[in-house]
């Protein structure tokens, strides 16, 4: 693939300035940039968790786009070999018009391509890349950009705010719900580029949506770095469906930071499937106002060598605020781990608040290991936590092999069913896609144990 540009080399200020100039966009947007980088320079990687020492900053591609002249506006003008990548993975046109209600492709830095449906359109839903809506809606991006997740929040949200690209706007307008799901899929395709794709969802007071997205990567001698900031604003009585399906190459360090803010009587699900990746730090996060809900829903599934460190965080600000946190892991291989870690900050005035939290992992080989935290600081709530690993060990094969399930199949019976309860959480048209996957991974280890 040809790329237009490629930015690599020491993060400063003229690099920023580059990233601001090709994006052409309002001079508000670069003071937050160079907030970042100040803050990306000053922040240290976390002293807890997997080893991140290996990030090499200064061989990064900050910004690449590929050369596709005139831009596709189209399914038949995408150049083939980026709609041979799609069509592999299962997006073809047909599948977009009959599914989804938008569809927006990002390779690398840039967004490819865009669909959507005229009547959504109609209602006034805005489903964007997230680097041309600062231009058209530059006032809208400003009252939320950046309001929930800081650019001081951590050292990776600080380099996401430096440095973004790409990524995604939603805005669903008062009274409005959207009622098929609008994807985004994102794909790295460069060696050593870094992918810094920042999401920005507004949902106002009785809306809904659901949004899905989906990320890869071919397998690069170099690691890739994926480093993306999501914040959703879900307003009164609002709802947001939030899904993540990851199949990044085995090679990619995978640290976003999510965070949603949501209203009285709102709710916000994220359900995240990980797949992929090198190393996963992934902690979706919630801060619930009165009889607002919150439920994050995570299964990793770590073959040779992932590390994956997930769970999620919930900030309790107010009355009645309810919570769910439910991380599944399963751990196949030696030199494999799962990480659960959840932390709980039920603050003074959540009166009669109610958090349940689950840590569950399904050890085969490997490693295993859950660090549940609450901060209570009201009296009158309730909270929550249960961890337990179970471990699919000689005997349990014993077992089903005596009943006539071979090796195999037993180990996928196994599988699959420790997170069938979770698979409920996501749409039909993805249950099946993410059972395929998990059970191309299963199929290579007929013989474990």
């Amino acid at each position: 693939m040809k790329y237009e540009r490629v930015l690599r080399g020491d993060l400063n200020e003229d690099l920023i300035g580059k990233i601001h100039s090709i994006l052409e966009e309002p001079e508000w947007l670069l003071e937050y940039r160079l907030k970042g980088l100040e803050y990306f320079k000053k922040l240290r990687n976390p002293d807890w968790g997997p080893n991140l020492s290996e990030i090499d900053f200064k061989k990064i591609a900050y910004f690449a786009s590929p050369l596709i002249v005139p831009r596709p506006v189209r399914w038949e003008e995408l150049p083939e070999f980026i709609k041979e990548v799609y069509i592999k993975l299962g997006l073809t046109k047909e599948y977009v018009e009959r599914y989804l209600g938008g569809a927006v492709l990002q390779f690398d830095s840039s967004p490819v391509f865009k669909k959507v449906r005229e009547y959504l359109e109609s209602l006034g839903v805005i489903f964007m890349p997230l680097s041309e809506a600062v231009k058209d809606y530059s006032g809208l991006i400003k009252k939320y950009f950046s309001k929930i997740v800081s650019y001081s929040d951590n050292k990776y949200a600080a380099l996401n705010t430096a440095v973004w690209s790409g990524g995604i706007f939603i805005y669903v307008p008062k009274n409005v719900k959207v009622d098929i799901p609008l994807h985004a899929y994102f794909r790295i395709n460069l060696e050593n580029v870094g992918q810094f794709e920042r999401t920005l969802i507004v949902v106002e007071e009785n809306s809904e949506v659901t949004y899905v997205e989906g990320c890869s990567a071919p397998i690069l001698s170099a690691s890739p770095l994926h480093a993306a900031v999501v914040e959703a604003y879900v307003h009164k009585n609002a709802k947001v469906n939030y899904i993540t399906l990851q199949n990044w190459s085995k090679n990619v360090y995978n640290l976003p930071t999510k965070r949603a803010f949501v209203e009285e009587g709102g709710k916000i699900n994220w359900i995240s499937v990980e797949l992929g990746g090198k190393v996963s730090m992934l902690y979706p996060s919630a801060i619930l106002k009165d009889n607002a809900v919150a439920e994050i829903y995570g299964i990793s599934f770590a073959k040779k060598n992932q590390i994956f460190d997930t769970g999620g965080k919930l900030y309790l600000n107010g009355k009645n605020a309810r919570g769910i946190i439910n991380s599944i892991g399963i751990v196949m291989d030696e030199g494999s781990k799962v990480t659960h870690r959840i932390d709980v900050f039920i603050n003074k005035g959540s009166k009669n608040s109610k958090v349940f939290s689950s840590c569950r992992s399904l050890l085969i080989n490997g490693e295993t290991e859950s660090f549940p935290r609450f901060h209570v600081e009201e009296e009158d709530s309730y909270y929550n936590n249960e961890s337990k690993t179970d471990i699919l060990d000689e005997e349990r094969f014993f077992y089903l092999e005596a009943r006539g399930f071979d090796r195999s199949r037993a180990l996928r019976m196994a599988v699959l069913g420790y997170f069938e309860d979770l698979l409920d959480k996501v749409p039909d048209i993805y249950k099946l896609e993410i059972k395929r996957v998990v059970e191309v991974d299963i199929e290579k280890y007929g013989s474990v144990g």
